[in-house]
């Protein structure tokens, strides 16, 4: 068995000497079988290698680093954002139908792509950021990505995410915020 990891650490976890007996339960018409430990802790593993992934560490939500308000969104509301700086370069949006959108992007080598709300390295150090509800950009679709349409259109919750490198695996958990569009 080769265990391959990228740029992570592995860490090693300590298992009890025996595990308890495992039955599997048969589904439909599959047989029946049953497993067990090993009954002797000469037989059982003393060790077992884990990667990175293990620890896994959750958005943080709600924050005094990331906050939005009003909880409650209406479309003649704004959106407003209190963020403590210096703080991560980029801003999405996940509607309730799992579109994203991007109010702020890092400056793209793509220059048709110019529908970020403020300047990345801008954004990193406000304070606050106010969005009007009723505000317009591309959603992140392949073929729709150029016509700007409502962000808040859909009746359900909507997260906000705040980080940096968004777009790739190499990235600390995003801030999250969430609220409820009531159209």
């Amino acid at each position: 068995m080769i265990l391959a990891s990228c740029a992570r650490e592995a860490s090693v976890r300590e298992l009890p000497a025996s595990q308890p007996a495992a039955e599997a339960i048969p589904l439909g018409n599959a047989s029946s079988t049953v497993s067990r430990a090993p009954d002797t802790p000469s037989q059982a593993p003393d060790s077992v290698i884990g990667d990175a992934d293990d620890e896994f560490v959750p958005p943080m939500e709600d924050s005094t680093a990331f906050n939005c308000t009003p909880k409650s969104l209406g479309p003649r509301d704004t959106l407003t954002f209190q963020l403590a700086t210096p703080h991560g370069g980029e801003l999405t949006v996940r509607t309730p139908s799992d579109v994203y959108f991007s109010f702020v992007y890092p400056k793209l080598q793509d220059p048709t792509q110019k529908y970020s709300i403020v300047r990345s390295e801008d954004f990193k150090t406000m304070s606050t950021l106010k969005v009007p509800a009723d505000i317009r950009l591309p959603p992140q679709v392949y073929g729709k990505d150029t016509i700007p349409e409502a962000v808040f259109s859909r009746p359900g919750q909507y997260v906000l995410q705040m980080g940096e490198n968004m777009a790739s695996d190499h990235t600390g958990p995003p801030y999250i915020c969430k609220v409820m569009f009531t159209p």
